[in-house]
């Protein structure tokens, strides 16, 4: 208290709203901010979920205006919550200050309701410090009579009970751990626009496996390989996330907890689940239920009521943190004794996957066999990752993880590695019955990846009919059991018969005692087709595919689910969607692959985002899988970018026309537009009409046809982009003279130009170029700097939907007409080419496209900009990706006895980065093998004196081992 009134003082940096930072992520952002938004948004997770993060993302996206009120334990009495909610209301209307003080609830209602005549936002954040205040009283009467013009949004760690009743009632939106947990695309997004780093597709599954998404730990690895080389990032991965969250759950979590719940965590930490019953059994206690309702009040927890009791469980980073904590304090024997007793008590209750890690943490090998031979049949169901919890003694001869790991490849998609993990797990399994369930699931995947010839039976093989001919399905009388009806909707939507698609995969969804699988295979069809129709329904379909996808525990399809999300935002995420094709290719699954491809260009049709040579491209990706109508799809999409183009061949049309036709309506449709008629215009809206599928056709056919003085007027110039051994920008074909800029102004359109045609993040532009100034002069200066480059490349009838530098989501971006148009990232695409070429056994083209891409760089990108930061992470990024092109292309050359070439490349390599041993071994096998001995001698000594410059010490012959490749006398020093 203080002053004469007794008033509380209030302090101004409690009500100051957050710049917002970070991801700004539209898939959480859309369902609570806008027209259809609940009046109540409550936002909950345990610290490091990024509440506060996305709550300061949605004050950002919010229109009307917004009141902030971060909450702490100091605030838990009536008049200091109420001092400050008067101060952060006045945010909303100027009145509110001049108002009386507040001294009860009911006079904050009756204020607001006087004073806001138009919506306002009030953000609460941290609510969980004043629960079980008097406080927390007032928030609960603002909740319970929440005046009508005010939208609430509450930060807590745990859910308020007024909260829960408004959900439940329809009034409010809850968003949980699981809902602010980072996607795969979206850790790629993270890491791409906001930190100016990209990762690689196998880092972003690695990283966001070991984090599970958490927006704390994403961070904490952010900061951990700033600033340093790629190989960082390999190093902490293989560590694992543990030193990156130990000292962040400690001092943030942790230490503010009680010493007798903190033990009660770390000790129950073995447990997978917890039931007061089960951590009373396991330590002897009696107190537990109440330690558990403790540790939820507490955010550390998140409970789930059964019939029987309230079952509970942490975050998998917090629990591996008090694993560690466990072993550290102590020590490795009680660790595993207390894993042992939580073994047998999940043994005792049947839950074999928890009884076989528990197993396994305390190495009771022994045990983790019996928990195999019990339960093995019911844990081959669920393939996840207990199975890497296993030693390779184990993992390579139990007969039920053999049949796991096959179930494991099919669910990811690997299916050509699935075929030989089934036959394997054939030779093993001891049973006749386990035996026949092998062979029979085997028999299911070889019908997808080599369909029978002739008439088919079997419900997958009539699912894979449906992407080789839907109408010979759809001849057929409707089925009746749910699989074959499942098969006979797939027909109709590879057919493009929207809206029976969409009513046969509902009922299909909707059958009792539908397997798991087919209900999310269901779920996935009845979004597309709803989504294609752009149904206003659609998007809560496609959240129930998703979490679907997710409780099935099949990454496969929940990545086919995010993939279809991402391209119904094609202008905003089609890089993540390239990411999730890319994450496809290197784990092997070809048919996600090219379902998202399909996704995407379906997608991109309206605005022309693909080429005429990606969309045959991909038709042929899909031919090569055996899928001729889905590759007739693509092959109608690039007759329409012909067309688009001008380009207009009346006979190919007319066979395109044909094809199309036997496949289904909309293929016909698009087929019809490309045909540039007024009579196929007509044809095609009519059906359009009767599938479903009227507004996408209209927008296709909406871009097909602006008039030539439109595009004239609208057009942007015609960027060229190229960064590698310089800077330069071509408008039009002709070098745009830069000098006119101020050089913090040439710095920018630089670090722009370098990431086109993808976004940069203002708060990233303003931290490489401001860094230090006041928030606000910063980004008024980065909006002089973009008008500046605007002013420079722009033509003058230019709008900010045609400019060059576009305004983009969170950022900016310099807008290119193609990828070809940019050197470093013709580069990359290159060598993505040769990697998906190699990944599916192309060795030809696999070697021409890292042939191609090497080629390219023959500099480093931007040398003159030196170690600026936002430039040495691309550069190194570009040469390290090079590099490792140049070690699988000399491989190549040297396996097909071109020895020149290989010498040639590793060679190129080598004056990229001179600091790898494995191109040193290369090239000195190589001269070898080519009759070069004394280039090979010059090779050892230049390799030698790296080593020697790199300190690291040289045997010599007769006194230890000396590798081969330095073999001879070297001039460096030794180690005697």
């Amino acid at each position: 208290m203080s002053g004469a009134e007794g008033h509380p003082a209030v302090l101004r940096a409690r009500t100051r709203r957050p710049a917002p930072r970070g991801l700004s992520r539209d898939r959480l952002l859309d369902p609570v901010v806008g027209p259809g938004a609940q009046p109540l948004v409550s936002v909950v997770a345990a610290a490091g979920c990024g509440k506060t993060t996305f709550l300061s993302h949605v004050a950002a996206r919010e229109t009307a205006p917004v009141a902030w009120l971060t909450l702490d334990g100091a605030l838990g009495s009536t008049a200091a919550v109420l001092a400050h909610l008067q101060l952060a209301c006045a945010d909303l209307a100027p009145a509110v200050a001049e108002l009386e003080p507040w001294t009860t609830t009911e006079d904050a209602l009756v204020a607001l309701e006087k004073v806001l005549e138009a919506p306002a936002l009030l953000v609460l954040d941290e609510l969980q410090s004043i629960d079980g205040s008097a406080a927390a009283g007032v928030v609960e009467g603002l909740l319970l009579h929440q005046p009508v013009h005010l939208r609430v949004a509450l930060g807590s760690r745990t859910v308020t009970s007024t909260a829960l009743t408004r959900h439940l009632a329809g009034t409010a939106t809850v968003l949980g751990a699981e809902d602010l947990r980072f996607r795969t695309w979206e850790v790629e997004e993270l890491f791409r626009t906001c930190h100016g780093t990209r990762l690689r597709a196998d880092e972003v599954a690695d990283l966001a496996h070991r984090t599970g998404g958490w927006a704390a730990g994403l961070e904490l690895f952010h900061l951990a390989t700033h600033g340093r080389p790629p190989s960082s990032r390999a190093r902490l991965l293989g560590v694992g996330g543990g030193q990156l969250s130990g000292d962040y759950l400690a001092r943030h979590v942790l230490d503010q907890v009680p010493a007798p719940l903190r033990d009660f965590l770390v000790r129950t930490a073995v447990l997978a689940t917890l039931t007061a019953a089960r951590c009373d059994e396991l330590l002897g206690s009696t107190d537990s239920a109440a330690l558990l309702e403790q540790a939820h009040r507490l955010g550390l927890l998140n409970a789930v009521a059964d019939a029987e009791c309230t079952v509970y469980g942490c975050h998998e980073v917090m629990r591996a943190h008090l694993l560690d904590v466990l072993v550290g304090r102590d020590g490795g024997a009680r660790a595993r004794e207390l894993h042992q007793r939580s073994a047998q008590l999940a043994l005792r209750e049947g839950d074999f996957d928890a009884a076989l890690r528990s197993s396994c943490r305390a190495h009771d090998w022994d045990a983790a066999q019996r928990v195999l031979a019990i339960g093995g049949g019911e844990l081959a169901e669920r393939p996840g990752s207990w199975i890497d919890e296993l030693p390779p003694s184990i993992r390579d001869t139990d007969p039920w993880v053999a049949l796991a790991l096959a179930r494991r490849l099919v669910v990811d998609g690997a299916l050509e590695e699935a075929l030989e993990a089934y036959r394997l797990a054939g030779t093993r399994v001891e049973t006749a019955t386990g035996r026949a369930l092998a062979a029979h699931e085997l028999r299911m995947v070889q019908s997808w990846v080599n369909p029978p010839l002739g008439v088919v039976s079997d419900w997958v093989a009539l699912t894979r009919d449906a992407f080789v001919a839907p109408r010979r399905q759809l001849a057929e009388a409707r089925p009746t059991d749910a699989p074959r009806r499942l098969a006979h909707a797939v027909a109709q939507l590879t057919s493009g018969d929207l809206t029976a698609a969409a009513r046969e995969f509902s009922a299909v969804s909707e059958l009792p005692t539908l397997p798991s699988a087919l209900e999310a295979v269901a779920l996935l069809g009845e979004a597309a087709s709803l989504s294609l129709s752009f149904r206003p329904e659609a998007a809560e379909s496609r959240e129930r595919a998703a979490v679907a996808a997710k409780m099935l525990g099949a990454p496969a399809l929940e990545r086919i689910a995010d993939g279809l999300d991402l391209a119904c935002r094609p202008d905003t995420a089609r890089e993540a969607l390239c990411h999730l094709r890319d994450r496809c290719a290197a784990i092997g699954d070809r048919w996600g692959a090219a379902l998202l491809g399909l996704f995407g260009a379906v997608a991109g049709l309206p605005s022309g985002m693909l080429t005429a040579d990606e969309h045959s491209g991909l038709a042929s990706e899909l031919t090569a899988l055996g899928a001729p109508a889905l590759a007739t799809w693509c092959t109608t999409m690039a007759a329409v970018e012909d067309a688009r183009a001008g380009r207009v061949d009346p006979g190919a049309t007319a066979d395109v026309e044909r094809v199309a036709a036997g496949v289904g309506p909309l293929p016909h449709t698009i087929a019809l537009l490309a045909s540039g008629t007024a009579q196929g215009r007509v044809r095609a809206a009519r059906l359009a009409r009767s599938s479903g599928a009227a507004t996408w056709a209209t927008l296709v056919l909406r871009g097909m046809r602006p008039t030539r003085a439109s595009v004239e007027a609208e057009a942007p110039p015609a960027l060229e982009v190229r960064c590698i051994g310089g800077f330069t920008v071509l408008r039009d074909g002709t070098p745009v003279a830069l000098n006119v800029l101020r050089p913090q102004h040439q710095a920018l359109l630089r670090a722009l130009a370098l990431h086109a045609p993808l976004p940069v993040h203002r708060e990233r532009l303003v931290e490489w170029f401001w860094e230090g100034r006041d928030p606000e002069r910063a980004q008024h200066s980065l909006q002089v700097a973009i008008s500046a480059l605007r002013g420079l490349l722009d033509r003058a009838t230019a709008t900010p939907a045609t400019s060059v530098v576009r305004r983009t989501g969170g950022g900016y971006a310099l807008h290119l007409g193609a990828a070809d148009l940019h050197d470093v990232r013709r580069v990359e695409r290159h060598l993505a080419a040769g990697r998906s070429a190699l990944e599916r056994g192309d060795v030809e083209n696999g070697r021409r496209s890292f042939a191609a891409g090497v080629r390219e760089l023959t500099a480093d990108l931007l040398p003159d900009d030196g170690p600026a930061e936002w430039v040495t992470g691309e550069r190194d990024e570009v040469r390290g990706s090079v590099v490792r092109a140049c070690q699988s292309l000399a491989d190549l050359c040297a396996a097909a006895g071109d020895g020149p070439e290989a010498i040639q490349v590793t060679r190129h390599a080598l004056a990229l980065d001179r600091y790898q041993d494995g191109l040193w071994t290369r090239l000195i096998d190589a001269l070898a093998a080519d009759g070069q001995p004394a280039a090979a001698a010059t090779a050892r000594r230049e390799y030698a004196q790296v080593l020697a410059e790199l300190d690291v010490p040289i045997t010599v012959p007769g006194t230890a081992a000396l590798s081969p490749v330095l073999a001879g006398p070297l001039p460096v020093r030794v180690q005697v």
